[in-house]
């Protein structure tokens, strides 16, 4: 198959994984639910196996449980916000994720910022300020007040900025240490397992993961089976084509939660924003190609 029936379906699957989340956490802790759906993550990993390469430089291992750490804590701030934030208002925010990695990426592995990223960028801020006006343009202030008083709009901005660390380093340990996707994959996602675990264990204890599964049922494994699926055949995508080809598929995923996550949650305002988050892939595409 070509590279963009993977790179489509991973965007699919991921859409499937962003509301089955959003709906099992309405019904849990974000810590408890996460802390169960990553167990399965390990567990579907699993498979991966058979294609990992486990000849390396074992000190690699350093940086990659501090990509797993940051790792940890933007999936916990990501999850508080999607719990408490509408799925069609949060999700768009995810395309700031590009724009931090562009500067970073300019800042600490020398990659330079031209004309069109530089617009990208521009264009994925604005958007994000009309989307955050929630119609109110009549004062041009309102927007960010709102922001900063949303607490749960912050936290997503910083997850967003964590995993965009996370990215960097990700393109510099398969690059030029952990080669082996798979390897890294496992690897990495085995570190948040025993990261969530551990905090879980001390802040809540056995008996209420044992109740996130009891409130949740099937969620947290079809959830992980998802977000491992996704991420997968993202994978796969990447190894056949250049990501400036991919990455703007897989990110149209977001129009897809936004349309039909806020259709499932009867959420507002639904073609304002999935028209806003249209102009913020497009932001996204002119900082990727």
């Amino acid at each position: 198959m070509e590279w963009y029936v993977f790179a489509l379906a991973s965007a699919f699957f991921f859409t499937f994984f962003q509301v089955l989340r959003k709906e099992a956490l309405q019904k849990s802790h974000a810590m408890n639910f996460e802390s169960v759906r990553i167990f399965f993550v390990v567990i579907f990993a699993l498979f991966v196996l058979p294609f990992t390469d486990w000849s390396f430089d074992k000190s690699s291992l350093v940086v990659a449980y501090i990509v797993s750490l940051l790792a940890t804590v933007g999936i916990l701030y990501a999850s508080r916000a999607y719990r408490h934030k509408d799925l069609s208002l949060i999700s768009p925010l995810a395309t700031l994720r590009p724009a931090f990695i562009a500067v970073l990426a300019a800042i600490f592995l020398g990659e330079s910022l031209g004309v069109k990223e530089i617009l990208g960028i521009s264009i994925i801020l604005i958007s994000a300020y009309v989307l955050e006006s929630n119609h109110h343009f009549s004062n041009l202030i309102a927007p960010l007040k709102h922001i900063l008083k949303s607490k749960y709009s912050l936290y997503f901005i910083f997850a967003s900025f964590l995993f965009s660390i996370c990215s960097v380093l990700d393109k510099y340990m398969i690059g030029h240490k952990i080669t082996n996707i798979y390897t890294y994959y496992f690897i990495i996602w085995l570190f948040i397992a025993i990261n969530f675990n551990i905090i879980h264990f001390f802040m809540y204890g056995i008996k209420d993961s044992v109740k996130c599964i009891k409130k949740t049922k099937s969620l947290p494994i079809l959830v992980a089976f998802f977000s491992v699926l996704s991420n997968l055949l993202f994978l796969k995508s990447l190894s056949m084509a250049y990501v400036s080809l991919v990455m703007p598929i897989h990110m149209s995923s977001i129009l897809l939660i936004v349309l039909f996550g806020g259709k499932f949650f009867h959420e507002k305002h639904l073609i304002f924003r999935l028209l806003t988050s249209a102009f913020m892939i497009l932001g996204v595409y002119l900082i990727i190609i």
